[in-house]
C-alpha cells in the first residue's frame, strides 16, 4: 500500500485476503521490484487496469498500457475531486476588476495587454456539460510524469470525460449514464441577458433533434438564482393581467405595439383564467413579431416617455421607465425592451431565491448569483440579445399564466445551513453553509448521489478518511455519493453545494434522461 500511515500488510497476505472475497476470481503477487506494478502488466496483458483512488498514477504504467493498449480505470474509491470550473466570457458578463468571477479563478489581473483586461467575466460552471465542462485537478506527484503523448492516450482531464472512467463516485443509479444530472453556476450580471425561455423536455427532445447546432441537448432547464448581492434584478414571469391593463392605460406605445384587438382583448378577459391566458398570448405574440422598423418608431416617443415619466408615476410602473432607458442604452431600438411592459420586474436581496420553471419568460439584470439548473444549455432567445431569435418556438412554448414570480424560500436546516429545494424541482437541490471561525461541520449530502461544492468566501479544510484538503475563495470539488466530510473553519465560511434531491432516486418520480 502506498498510502503514508497506512496500515501494510505484507503482499502475500493481502493477496490471501482479496482471494477470499467471493466476487474475486483469481489474484496474483506482483513481481515488480519497485512500487509500479509494470512488469506484472506486462506479462499478464490485461484489457483494463484499474487504479485504487489512493494511488497516485505511475510513469511506467503509463507506458506499458500505451505499448499494450490496456485501457485505464482510474478513481476506484475517490472520495473527492478537486476542480477547475469553465468560465464563460459572454458579453454581458461584469469587467475583470469587477466581477467575483474573476476573482474566485483567480484571473482579477490580466497577463496578456489590454484586450483581456477587457474580457468579460460572466459565468462559471461547474459540472460535466459538453459547452463548458470543468476539469479535474492532477493530484500532486512525487516524480515526473511522461512528457510524450503517446504515453498518456485519450486521457482527457474533461470532468465529462473522467467521470467516464470513475463512474462509480457517481453512486450505484447515476454511474450507467455516467453524467451529473445538475449543473452549478455563479454569474456576475454586467447587462441585461435576453428574453429568453428554456424547454419542456418534450419540446427541448424535439428541437435537439431537429436543430442539434441550436439546441445543444434533448433536457429541460429549470433553474433558481440565488442572489450574491443586493443589486441582483430580473424579469421573471408574466404580470397579472390587471396590472397589464393598467400599465397600457399610461403607455400608448405598448397598445399600438400590441394592437387594439389584442389589447381590447385583455381588458375584456379579466377574471377569466382561460381567457386572460389567450388573450396574454395574442397580444405577447403579436407584439414580437413586429417589424424592426415598426419597433424603432414606438421607441422613439417611449424613450421620450420614460426621460420625462408622467407625475405621480403609478405604482404598477415605478423603476420600469428607468429600466427601458438602461435597456436602450444597452442594446438600442430592441423588441425585448417592450417585454418589460409584460412581466413581474424583480429585486432582490443577497441570499433570496427565484425559481425559473420551464417555459416561464424571464431575463437576467444585474448583480452577481448562484444558479443551479437541470444539466442543459437550451436557451429559446426572443430578444435584448445579438444571438439568434427564435421568435415562432418562443411565442409558442410560453407559459400565459400572470401572476407573481416564483421563488424558492430556503429552509433552515440548523444554524448557519440553509437549504433551496422544491418539489417541483426533480434534478436539483442547493444547500448554502455559513460557519463561524473555528467551527466543524459533518455532513452527508447526498447517499445516493454525488455533490458539486464550491467556496465563495472564508477558508478552512475538508478531511474525508483521514485526507484533509484545504480550501479557500473559488475551490471547487465534487464529493463521491455517500460522503461525509468534516469541514474546519480557519476564517467565516460560505459553501454552496449542489446535489440531487432524495426523491431524485426514487423510481417512480426519476425522470431525467
Amino acid at each position: 500500500m502506498r498510502n503514508p500511515g497506512a496500515i501494510s500488510l505484507p503482499a502475500r497476505e493481502r493477496v490471501k485476503l482479496v482471494r477470499s472475497l467471493q466476487c474475486v476470481d483469481a489474484a496474483v503477487e506482483a513481481v515488480d521490484e519497485d512500487t509500479s506494478v509494470a512488469a506484472t502488466l506486462r506479462l499478464l496483458h490485461p484489457d483494463v487496469f484499474a487504479n485504487g483512488g489512493g494511488q497516485k498514477p505511475n510513469p511506467k504504467e503509463y507506458q506499458v498500457c500505451a505499448e499494450l493498449g490496456i485501457q485505464m480505470l482510474d478513481g476506484l474509491g475517490v472520495q473527492m475531486l478537486s476542480l477547475t470550473p469553465y468560465t464563460q466570457h459572454y458579453d454581458w458578463g461584469k469587467p475583470r476588476d469587477q466581477s467575483i468571477i474573476a476573482a474566485l479563478t483567480g484571473q482579477q489581473n490580466a497577463e496578456h495587454g489590454p484586450d483581456e483586461s477587457a474580457k468579460p467575466f460572466a459565468e462559471m460552471w461547474m459540472g460535466d456539460h459538453p459547452s463548458g465542462p470543468s476539469s479535474v485537478e492532477s493530484p500532486k506527484m512525487p516524480y515526473a510524469m511522461p512528457q510524450s503523448k503517446d504515453l498518456e492516450p485519450n486521457r482527457s482531464n474533461s470532468l465529462k470525460d473522467v467521470l467516464k472512467r470513475t463512474p462509480s463516485m457517481l453512486g450505484e443509479q447515476l454511474s450507467a449514464n455516467a453524467q451529473l444530472p445538475f449543473l452549478l453556476k455563479v454569474l456576475s450580471i454586467h447587462k441585461a441577458l435576453s428574453i429568453q425561455a428554456h424547454p419542456d423536455k418534450a419540446l427541448a427532445t424535439k428541437l435537439h433533434r431537429e436543430r442539434p447546432e441550436v439546441y445543444k441537448d434533448p433536457n429541460h432547464k429549470p433553474e433558481i438564482a440565488i442572489a450574491l448581492t443586493d443589486d441582483f434584478q430580473a424579469l421573471c414571469g408574466f404580470r397579472r393581467v390587471h396590472e397589464l391593463v393598467e400599465v397600457m392605460q399610461h403607455v400608448p406605445e405598448l397598445v399600438a405595439m400590441v394592437g387594439e384587438e389584442a389589447a381590447k382583448g385583455l381588458r375584456e378577459s379579466a377574471g377569466c383564467d382561460a381567457k386572460e391566458s389567450a388573450a396574454l398570448k395574442a397580444a405577447y405574440s403579436t407584439m414580437m413579431h413586429r417589424s424592426d422598423d415598426f419597433v424603432r418608431d414606438q421607441m422613439a416617443p417611449l424613450l421620450a416617455r420614460a426621460k420625462d415619466p408622467p407625475a405621480p408615476v403609478p405604482d404598477v410602473l415605478k423603476g420600469t421607465f428607468e429600466l427601458v432607458s438602461t435597456l436602450y442604452d444597452q442594446y438600442g431600438s430592441d423588441i425585448g425592451i417592450f417585454s418589460v411592459f409584460f412581466m413581474n420586474h424583480v429585486h432582490m436581496k443577497v441570499g433570496e431565491c427565484l425559481y425559473m420553471a420551464q417555459n416561464v419568460p424571464h431575463a437576467y439584470l444585474s448583480g452577481d448569483i448562484v444558479e443551479c439548473m437541470a444539466c442543459s444549455d437550451n436557451v429559446v432567445r426572443g430578444g435584448l440579445t445579438p444571438k439568434y431569435k427564435d421568435l415562432e418556438v418562443l411565442c409558442e412554448m410560453l407559459n400565459y399564466r400572470g401572476g407573481p414570480p416564483a421563488v424558492v424560500k430556503p429552509l433552515e436546516l440548523e444554524t448557519g445551513m440553509r437549504l433551496y429545494a422544491d418539489p417541483d424541482i426533480e434534478e436539483f437541490q442547493v444547500t448554502h453553509m455559513h460557519l463561524p471561525t473555528g467551527s466543524r461541520k459533518r455532513r452527508i449530502f447526498s447517499s445516493e448521489g454525488p455533490a458539486v461544492a464550491f467556496v465563495c468566501q472564508g477558508s478552512g479544510s475538508v478531511t474525508i478518511s483521514g485526507d484533509t484538503q484545504e480550501i479557500g475563495p473559488g475551490k471547487v470539488f465534487m464529493l463521491a455519493a455517500g460522503v461525509e466530510p468534516e469541514v474546519t473553519v480557519s476564517a467565516e465560511l460560505d459553501i454552496f453545494v449542489a446535489c440531487c434531491p432524495p426523491q431524485y432516486f426514487k423510481p417512480t418520480t426519476r425522470k431525467f434522461a
